[in-house]
């Protein structure tokens, strides 16, 4: 979560900021991308030190009790049907959103414009610091969280498991010219040899919301479409058809299972064919050594009987043939297909992937570009929570910590709160885990106190983490 969690799940929200940060990505901390996820290459956490907290006045953000401002609207935000259920709810507060984007909405909430952000990435640090000059302690509240992930069939050897943030990006992006997986991974030598499997790529078409964030977050195209992509990027409507590229249909799993089958049919009749041959040849003789023999008119006809038995035999088996020939060639098809699909590497929804991990096998992912010392992550239910897994993101809504409490806003977001696990899960994201969610709760119930995003004060302008509110305002 982009808060820290004193009770120990995921990440403290200095741990996320810093992770977006990143020299690869080309994220700078004073020009955040409009959609960013919450990590990235050269990733650090800074433990918290408790004397270096900002020392500058909070103060509420002056504001119209029963109106909620909220700015911003992130790719595949929640918000939207947390705000209908709030209204179909009944709630009493008249919730407004501007569907602006993240840069600017952050810019609304530092000005004392806006009353909540709407974001998919943690406040920068330049953020921050013109929230703080204004008197604003940002408190990030974490709805839900999403992740890209990228994976090969399950059971394939393409001579790696983990790719850096980079090569993600280089492989995907328009103009790419890796076409090896020999090209990637660690332990590769770049050069590209023919004994790897071709690197084709496949993922959702443009109406997909993680089609948008791969595109904005990974590639850097705040507009994504399929130009930002390679050109041979294999673009499906639905989920289902890019797992069907990577890993293959049904259809033709079922059908190379009877290839063996198929084959030694038609191989079976292919023997009986020689062998009715033979035997059609065998009565026609002995029908025409009966007639030589002048054999008695009962045995000529048992003999002409067998011949037509064999005759009959001969073509119901020609007949079969074509079938035969058909069916092997078919299921033979099959197999060529599967094969093909081999080192297909697929962009999909973490909800989906999830769903079919036991077809589908993930790379890690390493924030570091680093080749010797590569930190790879595995997506899990965890990494995408806590966002350590870089191609995940954070859906967060950012409040003033003084306003965190008004009437409204406490009701809204404890209301959001309480519905986002079950919107999550409709809109097929990460829902919060529990604890997650009760501890943000207790933070609008007063029991205990939010963490406060902060930065050092440095040249290096090196990111901190948390630290309890000053709530004498100091």
């Amino acid at each position: 979560m982009s808060l820290r969690n004193r009770k120990g799940f995921g990440l403290a929200a200095a741990s996320a900021l810093l992770m977006l940060l990143v020299a690869g990505c080309g994220v700078n901390p004073d020009e955040a991308p409009e959609s960013a996820g919450a990590t990235g290459t050269a990733a650090r956490y800074v433990p918290p030190q408790s004397d270096s907290a900002p020392a500058q006045r909070a103060k509420p953000t002056p504001r119209q009790s029963g109106t909620i401002r909220i700015a911003g609207k992130a790719q595949g935000s929640l918000t939207p049907d947390l705000v209908r259920t709030y209204n179909a709810a009944g709630g009493a507060a008249d919730v407004q959103v501007s569907a602006s984007n993240e840069n600017r909405a952050f810019q609304e909430f530092c000005s004392g414009s806006a009353d909540i952000v709407d974001s998919a990435r943690p406040i920068s640090a330049a953020e921050y610091r013109k929230c703080i000059a204004n008197g604003i302690q940002p408190v990030q509240f974490q709805v839900a969280s999403d992740a890209a992930v990228l994976a090969i069939k399950n059971e394939t050897d393409v001579g790696t498991d983990c790719l850096s943030f980079d090569e993600v990006r280089n492989i995907f992006r328009a103009g790419s010219t890796i076409n090896s997986w020999s090209q990637v991974g660690y332990g590769h030598d770049l050069g590209g040899t023919a004994n790897e499997p071709r690197l084709k790529v496949a993922g959702p078409d443009e109406n997909s919301n993680v089609f948008g964030f791969f595109g904005q977050y990974v590639l850097g195209d705040p507009e994504p479409t399929m130009l930002s992509m390679r050109s041979d990027y294999q673009a499906f409507p639905t989920d289902a058809g890019v797992r069907r590229a990577v890993v293959g249909s049904n259809r033709d799993f079922r059908a190379a299972a009877q290839f063996e089958r198929s084959r030694q049919v038609y191989q079976d009749i292919l023997d009986s064919l020689a062998e009715n041959r033979r035997a059609v040849r065998d009565a026609k003789a002995e029908v025409a050594k009966g007639i030589a023999d002048q054999r008695p008119a009962a045995d000529q006809a048992r003999d002409r009987r067998k011949l037509a038995a064999a005759e009959k035999n001969l073509e119901n088996l020609k007949k079969s043939l074509p079938d035969a020939r058909r069916y092997v060639a078919s299921n033979r098809a099959a197999l060529r297909r599967l094969a093909e699909v081999r080192g297909t590497l697929g962009l999909f929804r973490f909800s989906y992937y999830e769903a079919f991990e036991e077809q589908l096998r993930p790379m890690e992912i390493s924030a570091s570009n680093d080749f010797a010392k590569p930190e790879c992550i595995f997506p899990s239910q965890a990494t995408v929570t806590n966002a350590t897994y870089p191609l995940a993101r954070q859906l967060l809504l950012t409040v003033n910590f003084k306003n965190m409490r008004d009437p409204d806003i406490n009701d809204f977001l404890t209301q959001s709160l309480a519905r986002s696990q079950q919107l999550a899960e409709n809109a097929a994201l990460v829902p919060l885990p529990d604890e997650t969610r009760d501890t943000e709760q207790a933070w609008l119930d007063g029991s205990s106190e939010p963490d406060i995003i902060f930065y050092k004060s440095s040249p290096a302008l090196e990111v901190g983490t948390s630290k309890k509110p000053n709530s004498s305002g100091e």
